[in-house]
């Protein structure tokens, strides 16, 4: 098992990770969420070893990490947001290239690394040059190189961006293949839907702390039965958002509300059913002297989640 405690990092007095904690046994995922400078960079290059935390405690099992960083890199397969691969190699000599940054024998791991381009659809396309690879393609090799080790756990910093629907999902069926053979994941992405599909615990960050922290269906169950959008007008003004706001505001017990671009939202904790719900939002809205143009009643997302939890964090 993974335990992470209190990590926390800072660069010229500015706090980029304030506290990081989460536990991480084997099989599971933990998945970081969060704007650009949230802090999930900072975290990932803390886990890999690529820098030095301020304070806390990183171990796996009773190994202190933070005092052993060398067994980081025994531990962890990394897979950076950026594919850095030299596209002049093949897939095997990428292989074999890697056993040798690994200090691994390649007489010892020929077998796995043929495996392991097998198990990546990369068979047929191991002895060509990697320049002539699809980003899907790349990323997969990428994700083979990583696993060469048979690390503990694996490190992903967006793992499917910018790859089409049947290159990320067959990345994701690799990775669960991963998870159900008992190794850990921690996953920093922007795409909630990964998130929602791979992650087993959900850390939402947002200026170096954590602002948001448990199982995604939990995350959901806990911000409200339904979230509700209301709009008064196709493009609403700050100050109409901020009139649906206050209207709704004597729904304290029930309910909070966010402004975002477009609309009003209101994140629902109550007992009435979606068509009541419906009803009560628009009667309000004519009560009120305000025009409905919409109202969208659905059951929240890990998105809504997510943007609930940045507003509290203002």
């Amino acid at each position: 098992m993974f335990t992470v405690d209190g990590l926390r990092k800072s660069y010229g007095g500015v706090a980029a990770l304030k506290s990081l904690s989460f536990t991480l046994e084997p099989g599971r995922a933990a998945a970081l969420l969060g704007p650009n400078g949230a802090g999930k960079s900072t975290a990932v290059r803390i886990l890999v070893s690529l820098e030095r935390p301020d304070g806390g405690k990183y171990a796996w099992r009773d190994v202190d990490l933070l005092a052993e960083p060398r067994r980081i890199r025994d531990l962890i397969g990394y897979v950076s947001q950026e594919i850095a691969l030299d596209k002049m190699m093949t897939g095997v000599e990428l292989m074999r290239f890697t056993a040798g940054l690994l200090h691994l024998h390649w007489r010892d791991c020929r077998e796995r690394a043929y495996d392991l381009l097998e198990q990546m659809g990369l068979g047929d396309a191991k002895d060509r040059r990697i320049e002539g690879y699809s980003g899907g393609m790349k990323r997969r090799l990428d994700l083979a190189a990583a696993l060469l080790k048979r690390p503990k756990a694996l490190i992903l910093d967006e793992p499917t961006t910018g790859l089409d629907i049947e290159a990320r999902e067959r990345i994701w069926g690799l990775i669960r293949a991963f998870l159900h053979e008992g190794g850990s994941l921690i996953l920093a992405s922007h795409d909630f839907r990964e998130v929602d599909e791979l992650s087993d615990d959900v850390l939402v960050l947002e200026r170096g702390a954590v602002v948001a922290h448990g199982p995604a269906v939990r995350l959901k169950r806990d911000l409200g039965r339904y979230i509700v959008r209301v709009k008064t007008r196709e493009f609403m003004s700050p100050e109409e958002i901020e009139a649906v706001g206050r209207l709704f505001a004597d729904w304290a017990d029930e309910a909070t509300w966010r402004a975002e671009e477009a609309c009003a939202t209101l994140a629902y904790k109550g007992e009435l059913a979606m068509g009541d719900l419906h009803a009560r939002v628009v009667d309000a809205l004519e009560r009120g002297g305000l025009p409905v143009h919409a109202v969208n009643v659905q059951a929240p997302t890990l998105e809504d989640v997510y943007r609930f939890a940045l507003k509290e964090a203002v």
